[in-house]
């Protein structure tokens, strides 16, 4: 996911759509159009301020805003891109307790504000953060580590160095791994893209230079990756195009670095073992009755909605997210043990299958609370 539209700056939007899409009416008649038009009817029903008060870009002001952050939300499989359903990252965050406000506001059983809508709780930071570091692992991670060395910079400082470094390096990468056909296409992008820097000094004025076409590519790839750091809180605005690291992260500054540093294999892995426990406070590591309760009531609750099996990659972060709403840390692998243990002492109560993707997946648990407790 590199190409993003300038609008889509604020992550708690999302939180209403995969909402939207998780309802019975959208379940019934879902399309991209259908849950953008439910986010435009709900941001106008929202509690005062009104959104001319806010100093925040990325309000959803329009028909098209509301368009683009739908079509954010299926570039991070919140949406599936094959139907207009949740994907497998929405419905993990479809079975959080961090939902409940957004559905109930959806239901017109609650009131939020612009606000409570566009502010993250801790643990819907954390979710997000992995979210977006692995399906923008290309370039936010480096945009992040670039952030924490350089401290406070200027918006146009960062989409300056962004699309004349970052950018083609990402270009690069898809283009090592992209077949024949994609690599036609890919690679005069790419030749473009190294001759950023020098197209841009051709504008001897600001003035020119922010009018150009160029310059409206740069702004549609950076600054929202600017907004959903501060949203995040990685990063504070201090002025009018100007940002500075958040003193708790700038105090974790090196574990930040070292995590990101990951291949995406194991970045899953190291967020929730070494990130976790710094950006929710007060997390611990959950006990093992804890861990083996959440996984009975998230696999329930996800096979219902699903109405059979549940993927184990899915399963695994949907009980680490859970947990974390209760200050309880744990990760993939431990989640993935604990199954794999539970399989081995319960054969004939727990199910596990393969399934047509290759993927593991779990279709039933049937046990007591004793046989939990072992």
């Amino acid at each position: 996911m590199i190409e993003s539209h300038g609008e889509v700056c604020r992550l708690g939007y999302l939180r209403l759509i995969v909402a939207a899409a998780k309802s019975e009416s959208a379940r019934d008649q879902a399309s991209q159009s259908f849950l953008a038009s439910i986010l435009e009817e709900s941001v106008k029903k929202l509690k005062a301020p009104p959104a001319s008060q806010v100093d925040v870009v990325g309000l959803v002001r329009s028909t098209v805003a509301a368009r683009n952050y739908v079509s954010l939300a299926a570039d991070l499989n919140l949406l599936s891109k094959k139907s207009p359903t949740l994907g497998e990252n929405g419905i993990v965050y479809a079975f959080t307790r961090s939902i409940a406000h957004s559905e109930a506001f959806l239901r017109g059983e609650a009131e939020l504000s612009l606000l409570d809508v566009i502010t993250l709780k801790p643990v819907e930071r954390l979710f997000f953060f992995w979210l977006l570091v692995v399906n923008d692992y290309l370039v936010l991670p480096s945009i992040i580590r670039w952030v924490l060395e350089t401290e406070s910079f200027s918006r146009l400082e960062a989409m300056n160095y962004v699309m004349e470094e970052l950018y083609p390096q990402a270009l690069r990468s898809i283009l090592a791994a992209a077949g024949k056909r994609a690599q036609s296409e890919l690679l005069p992008k790419l030749e473009a893209a190294q001759r950023y820097r020098e197209e841009r000094l051709k504008y001897s004025r600001k003035a020119e230079w922010i009018r150009s076409s160029l310059y409206a590519k740069y702004r549609h790839i950076v600054p929202p990756r600017l907004e959903w750091l501060v949203d995040l809180g990685l990063l504070r605005r201090v002025k009018r195009g100007r940002y500075e690291v958040s003193d708790q992260v700038l105090g974790h500054k090196a574990l930040f670095i070292k995590t990101l540093s990951y291949p995406p294999s194991k970045i899953t892995e190291q967020i929730f073992s070494t990130l976790a426990p710094v950006m929710i406070q007060y997390a611990g590591k959950a006990s093992r009755e804890a861990l083996n309760k959440e996984l009975i009531n998230t696999f329930n609750a996800i096979s219902t909605y699903l109405g059979g099996p549940v993927k184990i990659r899915l399963l695994e972060l949907a009980v680490c997210i859970r947990l974390l709403e209760n200050n309880q840390v744990a990760t993939p692998s431990q989640i993935r043990e604990t199954i794999n243990k539970l399989s081995v002492l319960y054969p004939d109560k727990i199910y596990l299958v393969p399934g047509p993707d290759d993927n593991l997946y779990l279709t039933r648990i049937n046990l007591s609370p004793k046989e939990l407790a072992l």
